[in-house]
């Protein structure tokens, strides 16, 4: 059984704990990062939004899937960071 939540964008700004520019400058860290499904990492996406656990990127996901939003999730590898990437165009 699937549960539906409405998710509208404002509900999206109290789900991420960092959000910045994503860009090619985040290519030189590569190896930082990994997409969740295996796919290579697109830095072409100019938004990324961090966040703490797998449910929040859950929810930011199905937003993202509703709206047919082209994003990736993301793993950071780096110690001390929130785990949890998403890379899109949208801006939250």
């Amino acid at each position: 059984m699937a549960i539906t939540l409405d998710i509208i964008v404002e509900d999206l700004s109290f789900l991420y704990v960092a959000k910045m520019d994503w860009n090619s400058e985040w290519a030189t860290q590569s190896d930082r990062f990994q997409e969740v499904k295996g796919h290579s990492v697109d830095f072409r996406l100019p938004k990324a939004y961090w966040l703490p656990d797998w449910t929040t990127a859950m929810i930011f996901r199905a937003y993202l899937t509703s709206i047919k939003a082209d994003f990736q999730i993301l793993l950071d590898n780096a110690d001390g960071i929130d785990p949890y990437v998403i890379i899109c165009k949208e801006e939250f």
